[in-house]
């Protein structure tokens, strides 16, 4: 039975809304959601489908924590 290890890197609360970047399995993911309760989990990717290096995956989480001041996570 395979092992999943998860490592928490960052993480940002904007208006509500928190973005947090975290590696799994030498994979990046993106988790998003009000603060407290994650409700989308994105894993970065280059263009052509390959796992991207940390210095891309810091940048597209920086670019995450700034479309959360636009975004607004609530129940429907």
């Amino acid at each position: 039975m395979k092992q999943t290890i998860s490592n928490y890197i960052a993480s940002a609360i904007v208006n509500g809304n928190e973005v947090e970047l975290i590696t799994r399995d030498k994979r990046y993911f993106i988790h998003w959601g009000e603060a407290g309760k994650i409700k989308a989990v994105q894993e970065l990717l280059t263009p052509s489908g390959r796992k991207p290096c940390q210095a891309t995956a810091h940048k597209k989480f920086l670019e995450a924590v700034e479309a959360t001041r636009y975004l607004k996570f609530s129940r429907l």
